[in-house]
C-alpha cells in the first residue's frame, strides 16, 4: 500500500505532515509512505518514517498541467493521497472536481460551502461566528469597524495567515502585506473573541464520519500554533450533528473545527480547515489515529489498534539526520544583505495563489463567497460638497486647506443644542473645545459662540483663547506642561486647572497659596488603569495614591475640587471607552471618600472620531449623566470634550496630481504636491478623497483601486494614501480633495521642502 502525505513543513507554524506520517507508520507499519513536497527546503523531508519522497519543482514552475497528470495517474495506480495543505487540496479540488477514490481530500462543493468567514455548512452547529467585514468595503466604513470592536480584531487571509490590527496604521500595513502575498483583495476583518482555544478534528470518507476527537490548547507558540493540549471524547450532541453535517457535504479527508470558548461558555468558530490539523498526532497519543482510520476505510485494509499513551501531549525540538540525497541547499550571497532563506512557504504556496487566480479557476471564489462590489464608495456630506464648491478651485495654489464654514457651524450648533438638551438644574453640561486639536481663530470662534469652554494645555493656548475673546473664567487649563512658558499665568481666576501628576497639584497648591494662581475648580487627571498612557496620576499604585490623597487635602476650601479623564475612543473604541467611564465613576467614588473632597466638576475628555459623536444617539450620554448623578451626586457640572469631532471635518486639503507613473498588473503610483507635511495624519485615520472631473467639474468619490499617492517630499515614507481607485482618465493636473483633515492633520502640519 502507497500512501502519499503532502504538507511537511516543520516550522514555527507546521504543517500536518509529518503527525500524519507519524501516525500512520503506527497504525500500518509496513506501508510504504511518500512525502510529498515542492521545496527541498523543508525540513519535514528527511523525517525517517517517510520511505521515499516525490519532489516537484515549486509551484511557480512547476507546470499544473503535467502535473495533474501525474497525481491522476498515481490515484488510478492504486496510491493513496492524504493532502496536509489547504492550498494543496483546493488546487486538488480544481482538477478531480468529483473526487476520486484514493483522493482523501474534500471535493469542490464541499470546500465551498465551508468557505471562511462564514461557514455556512456548520450553521447546524451550537456555535457561533464572530463578526465580520470584507476589507473590500471602503476605508472609511472599516475604520468604524474598528472602532465598534475597540480595535480587537483578526484581519485574515483566504487561505493562511491573521493578523492583529490594534491600530489603523498596523491595519493598512498587514492588508498590503498579505494582498501581496494572496494576490487577492479578498481579505476580511474578524472581531476577536476572548476565551481558551479548543478544536474538534475528524475524519471522514464518501460522507461517512469516521472519527472525531476534541483538544484544548494548554500551551501555544508566539504565532498562537499548539505547542500542547489535552484530548477527550466529543460531546455527543455535537458529534451527532456533526455526522449529519459530513453526510450532506459527502466529505473526505481530514477536517478542523477552531474555536474559542468564552467566560460564559459559548463557543464561536474561527475557521474550519479541509486538512487534519498539526497536532494531529497528539490526538494518536491520546488513542485516535484518525489518518489511520481514514486510510482503513478507503482500503479496506484493518489498521493496527491506537492505544492510548497519555491524555495530554506536548512538542520538543528535534534534530534528525539530513538525506544523503536531498543535501542542505546553499545559504544565499550576503553581499546584498541577504542572511538565508525564508521559511514562511519555502514550497511556494503564495504562488500558487497567484497562479490560481490568474486562472480564473472557480474555486478560488471559496475565499469569499460573497465579494462587496469594488466600486462602493464612503459617503460625502452634502454640507462638505457644497462648502467646497464655494471656492474657485481652477485658479487655487495646492496644496491648500480649505475651510468648510457651513460644515463647521453646524458641527459646533449641533454640539451646544446636545449640551443643551442633557442639562438640567442638578447638573449642567457643556462641552469644552480643545484648543490644540486645531487652534484655528474660526473654530475657536464658533465655540465661544456656541457657550463652550477653552480647553488648553500651555499658556500660550490660554492667551490665544483670551485674544480670540473667551474670559478668563470661561477657560480650563490641564496638560503636563501647562506652566510653559514661564510667567504668562493669568492673574485672574480661570474655570478649572487639573493637574497631570501629584508634583504638578503640589506646586498648583502652592501657587494657589501664594496668589500666582486662581480658580474656581482645582482637580486631577486620572490614568486610566490597564490601558497605557504617559498621562495622568495612576490609580494602581499604593503609593501614588496615599501621595494624591495627602495632596488633595492641601487644598483650599474655598476651591473646589475636580476629576478629569481623557483617553481617545478613537483609539481604544467606543465600547472600551464606556467601559472606562464606568470604571473612572467607581475610582472617582473612592477618591470622594478617602479625601474627604466632593468632586463638583467632572471633565470627561474623549477624542472622539466624528462619526461616532454627531451620528450617536442622545441616550448614551443620557444614561452617562444619569450614572454620575447616582454615583457622584455632588457634581454639578460635567463638561465633554469633543474637540477632534468639531475640527476633523471643518477643513479638507486640495492638491493637484503632478505625475503619473503606470507600472505593471495596473499598479499605478500619482506623485502629487501636497505631502505628509500638510497630512500627517495619513496613517492613522482614513480620508474621504474627492477627484475633481477635468471635463465637467464635478467631485467625484474615489473608491479602493491600485493607484498609491506619493508625496512631493524626497522622504520615502511620504505616502499621502494607498490603493486609491483613480478613474481612468486620470492625468496630471488634476485636482484631489482629501476630507476630514482639519484636527490634526492641520494643526500638526509643518513646513519642509519649501525653500
Amino acid at each position: 500500500m502507497k500512501i502519499y502525505v503532502s504538507g511537511l513543513y516543520c516550522g514555527g507554524n507546521p504543517q500536518p505532515g509529518v503527525g500524519i506520517v507519524r501516525s500512520l507508520r503506527q497504525g500500518y507499519p509496513f506501508a510504504r509512505l511518500i512525502g510529498v513536497e515542492y521545496s527541498s527546503r523543508v525540513s519535514g523531508i528527511h523525517w525517517d518514517d517517510l520511505d521515499d519522497l516525490l519532489i516537484q519543482r515549486p509551484w511557480d514552475e512547476l507546470n499544473l498541467d503535467s502535473y495533474a497528470d501525474t497525481v491522476r495517474g498515481i490515484l488510478d495506480d492504486g496510491g493513496l493521497w492524504i493532502s496536509g495543505s489547504d492550498l494543496e487540496a483546493m488546487w486538488l479540488a480544481s482538477i478531480l472536481p468529483d473526487g476520486h477514490p484514493n483522493l482523501l481530500a474534500p471535493s469542490a462543493g464541499a470546500l465551498k460551502r465551508i468557505a471562511k468567514p462564514a461557514v455556512e455548512a456548520l450553521a447546524a452547529l451550537p456555535i457561533k461566528i464572530p463578526t465580520f467585514v470584507s476589507t473590500e468595503l471602503p476605508d472609511w466604513e472599516l475604520h468604524a469597524f474598528c472602532r465598534e470592536h475597540d480595535w480587537r480584531l483578526w484581519l485574515k487571509g483566504p487561505y493562511y495567515d491573521a493578523a492583529r490590527t490594534p491600530s489603523w496604521d498596523s491595519f493598512v500595513a498587514a492588508r498590503n502585506a498579505l494582498t501581496k502575498v494572496w494576490s487577492t483583495e479578498r481579505l476580511f476583518l474578524q472581531a476577536h473573541v476572548s476565551g481558551y482555544e479548543e478544536s474538534v478534528m475528524l475524519a471522514a470518507y464518501e460522507g461517512e464520519l469516521l472519527g472525531c476527537v476534541s483538544m484544548r490548547k494548554r500551551d501555544i507558540t508566539p504565532e498562537g500554533k499548539t505547542w500542547a493540549g489535552d484530548i477527550a471524547d466529543v460531546d455527543p450532541a455535537f458529534e451527532a450533528t456533526l455526522r449529519t453535517i459530513v453526510k450532506e457535504l459527502n466529505w473526505t479527508g481530514g477536517g478542523e473545527l477552531e474555536m474559542v470558548r468564552d467566560a460564559a461558555g459559548e463557543l464561536w468558530l474561527l475557521e474550519m480547515n479541509p486538512r487534519f490539523p498539526a497536532w494531529v498526532h497528539g490526538a494518536t497519543i491520546g488513542g485516535y489515529n484518525l489518518p489511520a482510520q481514514l486510510v482503513q476505510a478507503a482500503s479496506r485494509i484493518d489498521a493496527r489498534k491506537c492505544k492510548a499513551q497519555a491524555s495530554e501531549f506536548t512538542r520538543v525540538v528535534l534534530e534528525v539526520p539530513v538525506r544523503e540525497d536531498y543535501p542542505l541547499p546553499a545559504l544565499p550571497e550576503p553581499f546584498a544583505g541577504a542572511v538565508g532563506h525564508s521559511m514562511k512557504h519555502p514550497s511556494g504556496l503564495t504562488s500558487l495563489a497567484e497562479r490560481m487566480h490568474k486562472a480564473e479557476m472557480e474555486l478560488i471564489e471559496i475565499a469569499d463567497p460573497k465579494p462587496v462590489e469594488t466600486a462602493r464608495t464612503a459617503p460625502v456630506p452634502e454640507s462638505f460638497l457644497a462648502d467646497i464648491e464655494g471656492y474657485d478651485l481652477a485658479g487655487m495654489q495646492t496644496p491648500q486647506f480649505l475651510y468648510l464654514d457651513s460644515t463647521a457651524e453646524g458641527l459646533f450648533k449641533r454640539a451646544s443644542q446636545r449640551a443643551r438638551r442633557l442639562s438640567s438644574n442638578a447638573v449642567e453640561v457643556v462641552s469644552g473645545y480643545s484648543i490644540k486639536t486645531n487652534p484655528d481663530e474660526r473654530l475657536i470662534r464658533l465655540a465661544l459662540d456656541n457657550g463652550f469652554f477653552a480647553e488648553a494645555i500651555s499658556l500660550l493656548e490660554v492667551h490665544k483663547a483670551l485674544e480670540t475673546g473667551f474670559r478668563p473664567d470661561q477657560v480650563i487649563l490641564n496638560g503636563p506642561g501647562k506652566w510653559w512658558p514661564e510667567g504668562m499665568m493669568p492673574k485672574e481666576r480661570m474655570h478649572a486647572v487639573f493637574c497631570d501628576s501629584v508634583a504638578d497639584l503640589n506646586r498648583c497648591v502652592e501657587a494657589i497659596h501664594n496668589g500666582e494662581m486662581a480658580a474656581k475648580h482645582v482637580g486631577i487627571r486620572l490614568r486610566t488603569p490597564n490601558v497605557v498612557s504617559r498621562f495622568g496620576i495612576p490609580m494602581d499604585s499604593p503609593d501614588t495614591f496615599a501621595s494624591l490623597v495627602e495632596s488633595v487635602g492641601r487644598l483650599p476650601t474655598d476651591t473646589a475640587f475636580g476629576v478629569h479623564f481623557h483617553m481617545a475612543s478613537s483609539n481604544i473604541g467606543v465600547a472600551q471607552w464606556w467601559h472606562l467611564f464606568e470604571s473612572m465613576m467607581k475610582w472617582c467614588r473612592s477618591i470622594e471618600k478617602l479625601t474627604g473632597r466632593t468632586i463638583e466638576i467632572l471633565d470627561m475628555g474623549g477624542g472622539w472620531f466624528p462619526d461616532d459623536w454627531h451620528s450617536s444617539e442622545d441616550g448614551k450620554f443620557a444614561h452617562a449623566v444619569e450614572t454620575v448623578k447616582a454615583m457622584l451626586p455632588g457634581v454639578r457640572q460635567i463638561v465633554s470634550e469633543p474637540g477632534k469631532a468639531m475640527a476633523q471635518p471643518s477643513m479638507a486639503l486640495a492638491m493637484r496630481i503632478l505625475e503619473i507613473q503606470e507600472h505593471e498588473d495596473e499598479y499605478v503610483e500619482a506623485v502629487v504636491d501636497a505631502s505628509i507635511a500638510e497630512l500627517p495624519m495619513f496613517a492613522f485615520q482614513p480620508h474621504r478623497i474627492l477627484r475633481q472631473c477635468s471635463e465637467t467639474g464635478e467631485l467625484q468619490p474615489l473608491g479602493r483601486g491600485k493607484a498609491d499617492l506619493m508625496g512631493r517630499l524626497c522622504m520615502e515614507h511620504d505616502i499621502v494614501a494607498t490603493k486609491v481607485g483613480l478613474p481612468d482618465d486620470t492625468k496630471a493636473g488634476d485636482l484631489l480633495i482629501f476630507c476630514d483633515a482639519g484636527g490634526y492633520d492641520r494643526s500638526m502640519s509643518y513646513v519642509f521642502g519649501r525653500g
